[in-house]
């Protein structure tokens, strides 16, 4: 089992009409009198059961009699991405981890449409259902939080914080908004494009805090085009209001991604008139 903040999470066979299928059972790792974290749990499942998107989890049911509590989730075969990118790191191209990046900008342009702010956005959230698609899971950071329009952002009281992946109004004011989610979508590419290294490792949480409050930011990876990496630094901007919107993130990752796949359709083209050059040469100078 994986363990988690409110639970561990399993694999188990669930039957439905004659059907059996693999999923994630979530159990609850408190006391049965914990009252207040029971309630947090439930939430979780709340809140899971709003979102309906091909790049995030799918919640299938929960069981709130007896105990533990049990929340069951859409099975991801592959497991958790960054353990999947530390073990594939050689053959993984920039093609690869950039349709990672698109699927999950794409995840979180729907939770900012619905208003949704996630606040652990890191790749050991991040699960694959095969070595194509990717997925956001665990929405039980200490939760995440539906933002009502005028609120426009959550402040957060407790639970353990990711400091090294939060943007510094997180860190300081416990503020969290779809802005926040952006640094942290930002700093979790930096680690598809690491292939799974973790961001800011073996600095301690107060020096990173004194790196970001002086304009110092996570360095481009070697993987990384530089085109993308612009993007990335935008979504570090300090003030808040200066980053772009999930939105648009996923707008200009997806022209990037774009201009790649025809580039590559290009070099097959040009590869393939010079094999048939070089094949024709071939013949000339054997006859």
């Amino acid at each position: 089992p994986k363990k988690g903040q409110f639970g561990n999470v399993h694999c188990a066979n669930y039957k439905n009409d004659g059907i059996t299928a693999l999923v994630a059972v979530k159990k609850t790792n408190f006391e049965e009198d914990s009252e207040d974290l029971k309630q947090k749990f439930i939430e979780e499942a709340q809140i899971m059961c709003h979102f309906n998107h091909k790049h995030i989890v799918q919640l299938i049911g929960v069981c709130t009699k007896g105990w533990p509590i049990l929340i069951v989730m859409e099975y991801c075969a592959l497991g958790c991405i960054r353990d999947y990118l530390i073990q594939n790191a050689e053959a993984l191209d920039i093609h690869h981890l950039l349709e990672y990046i698109y699927q999950l900008s794409s995840a979180l342009k729907y939770l900012e449409e619905q208003n949704f702010v996630h606040r652990d956005i890191a790749a050991r959230n991040l699960m694959l259902t095969n070595e194509h698609t990717v997925k956001l899971g665990d929405f039980g950071f200490g939760l995440s939080r539906q933002v009502k329009e005028t609120d426009a952002y959550y402040v957060a009281t407790t639970g353990k914080l990711p400091i090294k992946w939060m943007a510094p109004e997180s860190i300081n004011y416990r503020k969290f908004t779809s802005q926040s989610d952006v640094w942290m979508f930002a700093v979790c590419s930096w680690e598809i494009l690491s292939c799974g290294v973790k961001p800011f490792q073996g600095v301690k949480n107060n020096d990173v805090i004194l790196q970001i409050e002086n304009g110092i930011r996570l360095e481009c990876p070697k993987k990384c085009p530089l085109s993308l990496f612009k993007i990335m630094k935008q979504c570090w901007k300090y003030q808040a209001h200066l980053r772009p919107t999930a939105a648009q993130n996923h707008e200009q990752i997806g022209y990037l991604l774009d201009s790649f796949n025809q580039e590559d359709s290009a070099n097959v083209y040009r590869n393939g008139v010079k094999t048939q050059i070089e094949s024709t040469f071939l013949i000339i100078y054997t006859a």
